[in-house]
């Protein structure tokens, strides 16, 4: 005959509850845990723009060596290149070695090739089309502007990876201006600012372990503010400047 639980043991199971020291263990762990996955986003992030840079740097050989051939052939063409992009917007664009700043242009260095790129793009007459990256670089140069280093295009596609007011397209190679992140990062700061204002506060009777959680959701919305307000201003360099 099967055993059943019995009706004292069930109401106790019912109304038992785990004490303060167990919390206090559960929300730790549920706080290590927060910064692992925050620790593996930031990597799998890192990871992403280290591979979207070599595929650029994969897909620059294969421009240059379309040129290449061309010029094997003796056909005479050394510019543009083969249909792989047809349909999206490209400029004429001349592959460019990795070279200094010797042919002139204003030198920009870290953020200031980010604003400066997205300025640029932001002045044509379809901002939020989806451009080639290489498009992109060649309108920088029109410009008169020069990224800094051995090779201006790898340390351009790195900076305009970091911005936020760029996204990749699904397709190779293409980004385009997220002109609305401004207003929706706008709102995220209004309401990490309401909920640090919420957090203000220590109820009373809080115990120590209460008063250090406490503490640290404050200390992590303050960051988080922080980020946001940095992310905020770069964006409103970015498209309210002009670009010359």
């Amino acid at each position: 005959m099967a055993e059943t639980d019995s009706p004292l043991l069930v109401a106790a199971a019912d109304s038992w509850s785990p004490s303060r020291r167990m919390r206090a263990a559960a929300v730790a762990e549920q706080e290590r845990a927060e910064r692992e996955l925050g620790r593996l986003r930031k990597r799998e992030q890192e990871l992403t723009q280290a591979l979207e840079l070599v595929q650029a740097q994969h897909q620059a050989l294969e421009d240059q060596l379309i040129v290449l051939r061309r010029f094997a052939r003796g056909s005479g063409e050394s510019e543009g290149h083969s249909s792989a992009h047809d349909g999206q917007r490209r400029l004429r664009v001349v592959h460019h070695e990795p070279q200094d700043i010797s042919d002139g242009g204003e030198l920009l260095r870290g953020a200031q090739i980010r604003e400066t790129a997205v300025r640029v793009l932001n002045a044509t007459p379809q901002p939020d089309q989806a451009v080639h990256y290489r498009t992109w670089f060649e309108l920088l140069r029109r410009e008169g502007y020069v990224p800094a280093g051995k090779d201006p295009l790898a340390t351009f596609l790195t900076q305009i990876a970091r911005s936020p007011l760029v996204q990749r397209s699904t397709a190779a190679g293409m980004y385009s201006l997220d002109l609305q992140a401004p207003r929706r990062e706008r709102a995220r700061i209004e309401e990490l600012q309401t909920r640090l204002r919420a957090a203000s506060t220590t109820p009373a009777g809080a115990t120590l372990d209460e008063i250090g959680r406490i503490r640290a959701h404050r200390a992590k919305l303050t960051s988080e503010v922080a980020s946001a307000e940095r992310r905020f201003a770069e964006m409103l360099r970015s498209v309210d400047a002009p670009a010359r």
